[in-house]
């Protein structure tokens, strides 16, 4: 009886990790017990490789599955408010359009915080440099870090630059909305955005609010703005 439930057991192994049956089988008992231990060993080890791979995949994605949750929820909310249409299409459309603008926001930081101090201080000044160096005091500071012979105080310099720019938060705007605050500094990212009702144009790069550590706002330039496409400030 016991060889019958080992061909049986054989038999159960073969179909249930589908390697399937082929030409050539066990001849007798010895053979058959080596196919077995074979099969169950090398059973196990491909499912250990595919769960391994669909866990990469999986987390590659997680980001991505995220943001579809993210939708899904507002479709939800949309059609249990029974929205106009036109309303969904301009929400559907500002998340579609700010996806990118906060993965890439958080991921950069994200990164930049377990960099070493001088590794901060350099990417930083290579991501930011263009809008620092339109703000005065902060051109400044810049202009300090870079000359000063002290690596001492190179190092304060650079670790003010890295905290300022680690403070930056990220906003999105679509379009025709109005954009200001006072004593605030603003960094256009991407978009277009019509400063001083419409007599200049802003784009990416620009810097407006610079006057921000003035206590008497009304010394400041004005600082409304509209925006003509869908922007990102910070």
């Amino acid at each position: 009886p016991w060889k019958l439930y080992i061909i049986s057991m054989y038999f159960t192994i073969y179909t249930i990790t589908s390697v399937g049956y082929g030409d050539i089988g066990p001849k007798n008992m010895v053979e058959t017990c080596v196919a077995i231990v074979m099969i169950v060993i090398s059973g196990v080890s491909w499912a250990i490789l595919l769960g391994q791979v669909c866990g990469v995949v999986a987390g590659l994605g997680e980001e991505e599955s995220e943001f579809r949750s993210m939708m899904d929820g507002l479709n939800s909310m949309m059609h249990d408010r029974l929205l106009p249409q036109g309303m969904r299409l301009r929400l559907r459309t500002f998340f579609l359009t700010s996806k990118l603008a906060h993965r890439r926001a958080h991921r950069q930081q994200r990164l930049i915080t377990v960099m070493s101090p001088g590794l901060q201080g350099e990417v930083v000044m290579m991501l930011n440099q263009q809008w620092m160096a339109k703000v005065r005091i902060i051109r400044r500071v810049m202009d300090v870090a870079r000359d000063t012979t002290d690596n001492r105080c190179r190092g304060y310099w650079m670790s003010f630059l890295v905290d300022l720019a680690m403070k930056l938060e990220t906003m999105i705007f679509s379009q025709m909305e109005a954009v200001g605050t006072s004593q605030t500094l603003f960094i256009l990212m991407r978009g277009l955005i019509a400063v001083d009702d419409g007599r200049r144009i802003y784009y990416k790069g620009c810097v407006w609010g610079e006057d921000f550590l003035l206590s008497d706002s009304s010394l400041a330039h004005p600082y409304e703005a509209t925006t003509l496409t869908y922007v990102e400030l910070a």
